[in-house]
């Protein structure tokens, strides 16, 4: 497993893993522009994870410097590791490598959040580390995406 930061040319395979974690079909033209976008921002660390050559998950961080703390903080946006890999250690290497990329760039904690009906993601942060430590609030503001319309915001 290698874990490097995601290239222009890697926009197909996170491509399909965002489908799958998503587990539906994304809009292609605003997924390649959020993608660019993210490669260009100086506040994101967009990660790949790479098995044999194939890409097999991905982490996005973005680094915050908070007036409360006065610090600098990575908070975890996006962490997914295809289904059939998983069980590998990639989860675990990919994490390794974002919490020396948070350090090295001066960042003093590395924060993240996990849907409530995510039990696997959230013994995955725990066994990482991670300490429930805040309650993460979520407001929809698209009326078409009202919080109750998918199976995972229900349970919430």
């Amino acid at each position: 497993m290698f874990v490097r930061g995601a290239k222009q040319e890697d926009a197909q395979a996170l491509y399909t893993l965002c489908c799958e974690q998503a587990a539906h079909a994304l809009p292609r033209e605003i997924f390649e522009a959020v993608f660019s976008g993210l490669l260009r921002d100086s506040r994101r660390r967009l990660s790949v994870a790479l098995e044999d050559g194939h890409i097999v998950g991905y982490a996005d961080l973005q680094l915050n410097l908070t007036l409360a703390r006065c610090e600098m903080i990575a908070v975890l946006l996006d962490f997914y590791v295809s289904e059939p890999m998983r069980g590998r250690g990639i989860g675990t290497g990919l994490m390794i490598s974002l919490a020396r990329q948070a350090q090295s760039i001066g960042c003093t904690g590395l924060e993240a959040g996990c849907q409530r009906v995510n039990v696997r993601g959230q013994e995955f942060l725990e066994r990482h580390g991670f300490v429930r430590s805040q309650h993460l609030f979520s407001r929809c503001l698209h009326p078409s995406r009202q919080m109750g319309n998918s199976p995972d915001e229900k349970s919430r």
